[in-house]
């Protein structure tokens, strides 16, 4: 049965007897299922760490206090005498697409203490009918893990099928289903300052007038930019470096998500900055913004909590940041983010407030994980169903598609960093050959790059911003032999070397995920990370490198299907050349 819209509703519904029966438990004249007695609780609202005893009915907190009337024969009583009780963790930014998936990432998420993410649509928007995509939503908000999304407006790369996809009548709707809490994250903003996207525009003013959040994206932005968009209907931004830029988003009435990530994990220098500055961390929340495996090795919201409790912050300030902070922003601090009655009970059982990662998660009031072991199990979704097989193409490369041609004009695309490119011109004997085949396979655009790894003989790719292909290297045909692996395996990423398979990872799920657990892809991750080190990779975060060469929010340059794009005049400095299709 499809998905049938029914406006905003309670993340966790109520029958009437479920509702009565609640109220009958709170006043002690029904026995509850689950009693915490004896803990320390985090109490979020008022800032305190108090004596209480927690008693929980079906899927909701019926009772925080000392009294013990509600305990009877079936009631399960837990002692948590020597441990301390907090919120399930919330991730207001997440990007559930770094080579896991969203079934995997909430897996993991949920054994470490994160019972509530949103999360970005685009991925499944770019491959998924609105009407099955809205079906997956459903399905992934029965989980343990509650999985809300957000809106994309624009799609961060360039490509006329993908910016049709964005029209404001398709947003209208996906601003209307109740598993989507904002628009965003506004990686177009520039079309906005320069009034050149009114579909843009229609689509902020509509989530404006729904009531719903928007997330931005204004990385280095000035006062006058940032005033801008906030008058245009942001709401909160996740891109601060530093304690002034942080500040400066407050000021404007901007909600401010300090990040921790694996490419700019700058959590412990805005931490220190805000505490000098004495700021106020009232409107604050923290996040990973899609961490790649390898960085999440040690967690996720609960490593970001003990890197900011490291770094100077008071423990319930931070708990606060992660826990009620969020939920308030978001406007269901009646439902989640807090231990109170009423709430869903989505708790975390520590063994100390500077130890955030739990020894125990309950969620929904069962047990969901204990000792790092996760103790329930939902259904993995059917991913074929949903449209997100592996490739299946018609077409391979052939061998012309490897080389710089003599009648085309090149640049050279100079990576600053994992993820800034330059525009050079001149090359050199140490610049490789990039080359992206769009996903249909009848354009290519052929580039020098600089800066990535100079002794690499050949890598491809299907995990890239635009769903297309990129191979790069120094050797055509070691180039050729990764990317027609890539297509044979339907999806991922392989190093070549010496003609011998050096690295291989299958990405089954539209290009882009793995089927596989996260501790698995860390090792992956970490393995990939060092033979690209090896081979001459500069940079921090290799899994940002690949997705983000055809990723139009950034500066300079980027590969795209309609060719080499400088991002900022929008100019294409050099046409994507039809080829020679291979079936």
């Amino acid at each position: 049965m499809g998905f049938v819209h029914d406006g905003r509703r309670r993340i966790r519904p109520l029958t009437i007897s479920e509702f009565r029966s609640l109220m009958r438990v709170s006043k002690g004249i029904e026995e509850a299922d689950v009693y915490f007695c004896g803990g320390t609780v985090c109490n979020v609202y008022s800032g305190e760490w108090i004596n209480a005893n927690v008693a929980v009915k079906g899927r909701h907190i019926a009772y925080v206090g000392m009294s013990d009337q509600m305990v009877g024969e079936n009631t399960r009583v837990i002692d948590v005498h020597d441990q301390y009780i907090v919120p399930g963790y919330m991730e207001p930014h997440a990007h559930p697409f770094q080579l896991y998936n969203p079934y995997t990432f909430a897996q993991f998420a949920l054994l470490h203490g994160t019972t509530f993410l949103v999360n970005d649509n685009l991925t499944l928007y770019l491959t998924m009918p609105i009407e099955r995509m809205e079906e997956f939503f459903h399905e992934a908000g029965q989980w343990p893990v509650k999985m809300t999304w957000w809106a994309r407006f624009d799609p961060q790369t360039s490509s006329p099928e993908s910016e049709s996809l964005f029209d404001p009548v398709r947003i209208r709707r996906l601003l209307g289903n109740p598993y989507v809490l904002q628009g965003g994250e506004l990686t177009a903003w520039p079309q906005i300052l320069a009034g050149t996207n009114d579909e843009l525009e229609l689509n902020l003013w509509e989530a404006g007038n729904m009531g719903k959040r928007v997330e931005g994206h204004m990385p280095g932005a000035s006062i006058e930019t940032l005033s801008a968009m906030t008058a245009a209907g942001v709401t909160a931004c996740h891109e601060a470096m530093t304690g002034e830029e942080a500040l400066r988003r407050l000021r404007l009435g901007l909600w401010t998500s300090l990040r921790y990530s694996s490419l700019r994990p700058d959590l412990p220098v805005l931490i220190r900055d805000l505490l000098l500055s004495q700021a106020d961390f009232h409107r604050m929340m923290m996040t990973t913004d899609g961490a790649t495996p390898a960085f999440l090795e040690r967690g996720l919201t609960d490593e970001m909590v003990r890197v900011a409790i490291e770094s100077g912050l008071e423990p319930m300030r931070a708990y606060q940041m992660v826990t009620v902070q969020p939920a308030m922003y978001y406007g269901i601090d009646g439902e989640v983010g807090g231990i109170a009655p009423g709430r869903i009970a989505d708790l975390l059982l520590l063994s100390a407030p500077t130890i955030p990662t739990p020894e125990q998660v309950w969620a929904d009031g069962k047990l969901a994980a204990s000792q790092g072991e996760l103790q329930i199990d939902w259904k993995e979704p059917d991913w074929a169903y949903y449209g997100q097989s592996g490739l299946l193409l018609d077409w391979l490369t052939v061998s012309e598609d490897f080389y710089l041609q003599e009648d085309e004009k090149v640049y050279v695309i100079d990576l600053e960093n994992p993820a800034i490119t330059r525009i050079r011109e001149g090359i050199t004997a140490d610049d490789l050959t990039g080359i992206l085949i769009t996903r249909d396979g009848k354009h290519a655009v052929r580039s020098a790059v600089r800066g990535f790894a100079r002794r690499l003989d050949g890598m491809a790719s299907s995990f890239t911003a635009s769903g297309d292909f990129m191979a790069l290297g120094r050797n055509p045909a070691a180039m050729q032999q990764a990317l027609n692996r890539v297509l044979q395996i339907g999806g991922g990423i392989v190093l070549i070397e010496n003609g011998e398979v050096l690295f291989e990872l299958a990405l089954p799920l539209a290009g882009k995920m793995s089927k596989r657990p996260l501790t698995e892809l860390t090792v992956e991750n970490k393995k990939l990370e060092r033979l690209l080190s090896e081979r001459g990779y500069p940079h921090y975060d290799l899994i940002y490198t690949l997705l983000f060469f055809t990723s139009t929010h950034l500066p300079e340059v980027r590969f795209t299907p309609r060719g080499i794009l400088h991002v900022k005049s929008g100019e294409i400095l050099v046409p994507a050349k039809v080829r020679r299709v291979s079936l």
